[in-house]
């Protein structure tokens, strides 16, 4: 009964969605890359993901980010977001 409910208390602790935290990896004023968790709810991370772009690129002489493509990185849970920074 003990292992039972060991197991039921961790499936439901990672059950639980992980806030988006979104990173820069890279930026170069045409375009800026944002990493995220996999663990958190795609449409929150990809929000936030948007958010910083947005940010990072208005920094630059650029007005605006533009959602490029994802990768999904399998090994370390991560997604990559490519952002277009455009006028």
């Amino acid at each position: 009964m003990k292992k039972a409910l060991i197991v039921f208390s961790l499936l439901g602790a990672t059950a639980c969605a992980i806030p988006a935290t979104p990173i820069v990896a890279d930026y170069n004023g045409d375009s800026v890359t944002i990493v995220t968790s996999q663990f958190s709810e795609r449409a929150s991370a990809l929000a936030a993901s948007t958010k910083e772009a947005e940010r990072i690129c208005q920094k630059g002489h650029k007005k605006r980010a533009e959602h490029a493509s994802v990768r999904a990185n399998s090994n370390t849970y991560e997604n990559s977001d490519l952002f277009l920074c455009l006028k």
